[in-house]
């Protein structure tokens, strides 16, 4: 799951940028992905945070999906929901497993490509420092690469990072915020 702190700068800095552009009530979906949350294994943290600062920023929080770990699905929900609502967020299925696939979920879903953005890379390595089991390499061992996939995102994405302690940022691919 997501840092709360990241999760609620998406929505006030996304509320922002809504209200200049038009007078009426913006619409958010919400996209949790991942099987640990369909199987019961893991229990959603983010829902209530999410629809508690959607509320009290003037959010019209109209849907929440739960999606498997599954490219099409995640995809094809994302593509729904973006066309549905003003604002899209997503939380889950994004960290350094073979079943963390959001970002290339995304792209695909948006006609987009992956790339290893430098940002996100330097600050990993700055944020995980020495001490870290795996620091991202994009050559690098199957770990290494492994860590380093968390910096492929799509190519044209808007990415945004809330906190110079945090290295995970926010990647916006037209109103979906990952």
């Amino acid at each position: 799951m997501i840092c709360m702190k990241t999760l609620c700068a998406r929505v006030r800095s996304t509320t922002r940028a809504l209200t200049q552009k038009s007078s009426q009530t913006p619409t958010a979906a919400f996209c949790v992905i991942g099987d640990e949350i369909l199987s019961g294994t893991t229990q959603d943290t983010n829902i209530r945070t999410l629809a508690s600062q959607c509320f009290s920023l003037g959010i019209n929080l109209q849907k929440i999906e739960i999606v498997p770990d599954s490219r099409a699905s995640i995809g094809a929900s994302l593509v729904q929901l973006s066309h549905a609502h003003t604002v899209v967020f997503t939380s889950g299925g994004i960290g350094p497993t073979h079943d963390d696939i959001t970002y290339d979920a995304v792209a695909r879903a948006f006609g987009d490509k992956l790339a290893y953005h430098s940002e996100t890379l330097q600050r990993m390595r700055r944020i995980m420092g020495d001490t870290a089991r795996a620091r991202p390499d994009p050559n690098g061992t199957s770990a290494e690469r492994a860590c380093a996939r968390m910096a492929l995102l799509p190519q044209s994405a808007r990415v945004t990072f809330v906190d110079d302690k945090l290295w995970v940022p926010v990647v916006q691919v037209q109103n979906v915020h990952v």
